[in-house]
């Protein structure tokens, strides 16, 4: 699984070669409480910087589906998805909870006959990833 840290690597690295804004501190903390939100109860995302400075959390369910969380810093969610052909996108005020839309998108995506119920684990904390 891929870290927030790592994520901010691999941006500088293209930044360093293309036109990308890399994080700042107020994403990394959104993107690092988000984390901490869905890593009790689902399975780990990868983590992915953006090139306008986000980061983004992905999941994919094989021929189920996608969905993609993205925190830019300014105290929302952006959600895409395809979930059983299903298309969703909406952006929702982001604070110290998973907002309601993105939590029943992670539901309907790890929703399948094998698996009907997220995961449970114990949760972790990380260190608070920084720009350096």
């Amino acid at each position: 699984m891929k870290t927030i840290a790592d994520a901010v690597l691999e941006a500088r690295a293209l930044a360093a070669q293309r036109e990308w804004q890399l994080p700042t501190q107020t994403t990394l903390d959104e993107a690092q409480r988000l984390l901490d939100l869905v890593s009790a109860d689902w399975p780990a995302p990868d983590v992915q910087a953006q090139a306008n400075g986000g980061v983004a959390l992905e999941w994919e369910v094989g021929a189920h589906g996608w969905l993609t969380l993205i925190v830019l810093g300014q105290a929302t969610v952006e959600h895409a998805a395809v979930i059983a052909g299903d298309e969703y996108g909406l952006t929702e005020p982001f604070a110290d909870v998973l907002p309601g839309w993105a939590q029943e998108l992670l539901q309907r995506l790890h929703q399948t006959e094998a698996n009907t119920a997220p995961k449970t684990s114990a949760k972790t904390h990380k260190r608070k990833p920084t720009l350096q």
